[in-house]
Parts: structure tokens; sequence; C-alpha cells
């Protein structure tokens, strides 16, 4: 997929990266590519998630419920080690209830998305609801130029991808065969959510996994 290179002054004037991740594994399907530009030119890492994930397989037992909660975190956790930035701050949100917390959303990102800081969110059009919220939250609370957006599920829909790749202002990073690896590395991490009971059960399929983890990434730079 053709699209223009991001800036190479995108995080000059910038002391840190506020790297916002709906859910754990957001981070690194959607953004790890900057996560490791930023770590090259020294700035602080700083990663946000908003909610636990908890109810990715829907409803659960409350025991249930709360090991997975502890075991998503915990993977985001050791992504971080592998990466080598501090442990996520984890918000504690609801999981596919962003909707109805959208003001706290909001709060939360006034209280981290500082003037020096680029902060970076799912794509508003990304195709979950709790990634749209994150996202047009950031909008209201970023500066012009201070944010950019990256896909997720938007890169395994058909139509979304379309929508998302004819935008003017999307920018691409190539991933160099060793990154790329150590993204791979990194998603892996994720085992929650290759599966359940049985592969059927996986949220993100061989396939998903196959197309968050090619040698390029890809952001759209709001102005």
């Amino acid at each position: 997929m053709q699209a223009k290179p991001l800036p190479d002054d995108l995080l000059r004037g910038f002391r840190s990266l506020c790297v916002l991740a709906p859910h754990p594994d957001d981070e690194i399907l959607g953004c790890f590519g900057l996560i490791r530009c930023a770590q090259r030119l020294g700035l602080r890492i700083e990663v946000h998630v908003v909610t636990d994930g908890e109810r990715c397989f829907g409803s659960l037992p409350a025991s249930e419920e709360q090991a997975l909660r502890a075991a998503r975190q915990q993977e985001s956790c050791a992504a971080a080690a592998l990466l080598g930035y501090p442990p996520p701050t984890f918000w504690g949100l609801g999981d596919s209830q962003l909707l109805e917390q959208a003001a706290l959303v909001e709060r939360g990102l006034q209280n981290h998305c500082r003037a020096d800081a680029l902060c970076v969110a799912p794509w508003c059009d990304d195709g979950h609801p709790d990634h749209e919220v994150v996202a047009r939250a950031l909008r209201q609370v970023a500066a012009p130029g201070q944010c950019l957006h990256y896909p997720v599920w938007g890169l395994v829909d058909k139509a979304r991808r379309e929508q998302f790749f004819a935008l003017d202002a999307v920018h691409g990073m190539a991933l160099a065969p060793p990154e790329r690896a150590l993204k791979q590395q990194a998603a892996a991490l994720f085992a929650t959510q290759f599966s359940r009971h049985e592969a059927a059960d996986a949220i993100v399929r061989a396939e998903f996994l196959a197309a968050f983890t090619t040698e390029h990434e890809y952001y759209l730079h709001a102005h």
C-alpha cells in the first residue's frame, strides 16, 4: 500500500510519546514502530491502557473476568519489558463501555496529554466503539499537530481499509526486518487473544495477526 512517509522531524520538539491503547495489545499492534522511533530519539514513552479488555469474549463470570483482566495487563507489561519502556498505566475503565464513559476518557487525557507530548490514539473510524471514543476524546483535548491516529481493525476490514487509505493525511513507516521480527515477538506475548478454548475463539486470528505485523505501519497525521 502506497503512503507518504512520516516526516523525519515528526517527533522533533516533543519530549515524550503518549500512546493511548483502548485495550492491551493495541499499543503494539498499531504503534510499535513509532514507539521504537521515539526510543531511538530518547523520548520518554508513556503507554496508557484505557480498559483491560476483559469483555473480549463477552460477559464472563466475575472470577474469570478478573483473571482475564490480570492476564491482559501482564501481557502488556511483558511487551513493555521486551521493548524496554516503562510498564503501562492501566486506567481500568469498562471494556466495550467507553461510549458511556467518554467524559472519564476525556478527563484522563486532559491529565496526561501534556504540551510536550506527541499523543497517539486509534483512528476515529476504526470499527470498534472503544477505539472511536478514545480517538474522538484525543481530538477534543490535543492541540493541532500534537496527535497521530493509527488503525487496528481498520486494517482487516476491507471497506474501512479503503476508507483509511483514501485519506490524504495517511503516512507510512517502514519496519526493517529486525524491527518487524521484534514486533512479531511482542505481538506473540498477547496469548489471550489467540485462543480461548480453541482456535475458532481467537480474537486475533492468524490472518489478522499477519495484517498487523507487516513490514509497514500507517498513521493518520492530524494537523
